[in-house]
């Protein structure tokens, strides 16, 4: 046991002044863009893919030559849909206004709902590079991510949704218009908060090719995905979602999960160089 712990030591102090010779730090300027989604399956209709933009700031330290860590501070807006044209229809056999049974139908007609989020962003993660020609490197990482988002609305960008009131057999009425008994029409000009949890947590990878300009900055372009963890919202208790609320705050809906994907260009800036191999040796 004592010889393999003395070897263990004679290692670590072996490579620890490779280590410490080795450190680079950099900070990177990214603008991006790209595909976003909201994963979820609601009851009827159909999410669609939107689009996003992001600003970073990052932070990496590579403590030896080829690995490190980064953490960043961003903000990105991005948008996402949801299309419906199709009515729901629910019975409603317990005590009613009217007194007696009858069938609630919600009409959605050609209705599209357009989510809008800006966030604030966190990434922190483990990062490694690789020569990948004599001015340039390939960097990759990955690691969790923290969003705080700043604002998050929905707004009725398309159609309309009805709800009308049909009573059967010798009745045989449809009723609509009564906005005193909820039954109403509201056309494509609603816009209101989305009630969302305040934390979201997400994985991120992050990939990098990073070319010299000059002995004081390098150009790099890359691609990013980020894969949400949590629910985005925080509530599903909405009535079918038209009750002044968001499709994802409804009970159409269940867990909604932010997905994107997109690609960045920037530039990096040296804070210190290493004795051994920096980003910027032999340019």
């Amino acid at each position: 046991m004592d010889l393999k712990f003395r070897k263990v030591v004679y290692w670590v102090l072996l490579l620890l002044p490779q280590v410490t010779m080795a450190q680079d730090k950099l900070i990177n300027i990214s603008l991006g863009g790209g595909l976003e989604v909201l994963n979820y399956t609601p009851e009827i209709g159909k999410p669609k893919p939107g689009g996003g933009v992001m600003l970073e700031w990052q932070f990496q330290h590579f403590l030896a030559q080829n690995f490190g860590y980064g953490v960043g501070l961003g903000l990105s807006y991005f948008t996402a849909n949801y299309y419906i044209n199709e009515t729901i229809e629910k019975p409603i056999t317990d005590e009613t206004d009217a007194g007696v049974p009858y069938t609630l139908r919600t009409i959605f007609n050609d209705f599209n709902e357009k989510q809008r989020t800006f966030q604030l962003e966190v990434p922190i993660g483990l990062y490694a590079r690789f020569n990948a020609g004599d001015n340039s490197f390939f960097v990759i990482g990955a690691g969790p991510r923290l969003a705080f988002p700043l604002v998050s609305k929905y707004e009725y960008s398309r159609g309309s949704v009805e709800t009308r009131a049909y009573f059967g057999g010798d009745i045989d009425a449809d009723l609509g218009n009564l906005p005193q008994h909820g039954l109403y029409k509201q056309d494509a000009n609603g816009d209101n908060d989305i009630d969302i949890n305040r934390l979201q947590l997400s994985l991120y990878v992050d990939m990098m090719w990073t070319f010299a300009l000059n002995n004081s900055a390098a150009f790099h372009m890359g691609a990013y995905l980020a894969y949400g963890l949590n629910d985005m919202v925080s509530n599903h208790d909405a009535t079918m979602g038209i009750s002044k609320k968001s499709i994802l705050n409804a009970t159409l809906t269940e867990k909604v999960v932010p997905i994107c994907a997109g690609l960045k260009i920037g530039i990096s800036l040296p804070l210190k160089k290493g004795s051994k191999r920096s980003i910027f040796d032999g340019f």
